[in-house]
C-alpha cells in the first residue's frame, strides 16, 4: 500500500480505503501507527498512519468525530467534540489505549491492556454525568446488556465503540 502525505497535516500520511471490520494493520514506519479514519472531503474510510505521539484531541478534532447528526439531535457540535475529547481522555488516564477508528460517527478506541472491574467502574462513572447518546453510547443502549453494567462488553473485549446516528 503506498501512502501520500495529507495535504492538511504533512505529518500524517493517508493511503486507500480500507475495511473496518479488522483492528487497523502494524504502521510500516517508525514512529508512527494505523488508524482508519474518514475525514471531511472522504467519500469513505482510509488508513491514516500517524505520529505516535499524536494525542486523541488532535485525532477528534480532525476526523470531527460524534458530529456527523450532532444537529439534528439538537447538540452544538463544538460542545459535542469538547465531550468526545474530554471523556476519552479522562478514560485514557485511567487505562491507555489506542484510537483504532475515527469518522465523524464512529470512533473505536482499543485499550492497551485487559481492565479491572474497579477500572470499569471509574470509566462508568466517567459516562453517568453525560448525555448518553452525545456520548455516543447508543451501541451499548441499544443492544443490550451482556453483563452487570452498561459498558460490559468494554471490560470483556477492550474495545470501547462508540457510535452516532
Amino acid at each position: 500500500m503506498t501512502f501520500q502525505p495529507h495535504p492538511q497535516r504533512p505529518d500524517w500520511k493517508v493511503g486507500d480505503e480500507a475495511d473496518l471490520r479488522d483492528p487497523p494493520p502494524e504502521a510500516p514506519e517508525d514512529n508512527m501507527r494505523a488508524l482508519y479514519g474518514c475525514a471531511p472531503g472522504d467519500w469513505n474510510p482510509r488508513l491514516y498512519l500517524v505520529p505516535i505521539a499524536t494525542p486523541h484531541t488532535e485525532i477528534i478534532e480532525f476526523f470531527e468525530v460524534g458530529t456527523a447528526f450532532a444537529v439534528r439531535h439538537g447538540w452544538d457540535e463544538r460542545d459535542t467534540l469538547d465531550l468526545v475529547t474530554s471523556t476519552l481522555n479522562r478514560i485514557s488516564e485511567i487505562i491507555p489505549g489506542s484510537i483504532e477508528l475515527a469518522t465523524s460517527s464512529k470512533l473505536r478506541f482499543r485499550f492497551w491492556r485487559r481492565m479491572r472491574t474497579d477500572e470499569l467502574e471509574e470509566i462508568e462513572q466517567i459516562y453517568r454525568n453525560v448525555d448518553d447518546y452525545q456520548a455516543g453510547l447508543e451501541r451499548y443502549l441499544n443492544h443490550g446488556l451482556s453483563g452487570s453494567s452498561l459498558l460490559h462488553d468494554v471490560g470483556e473485549t477492550g474495545v470501547l465503540h462508540l457510535l452516532w446516528r
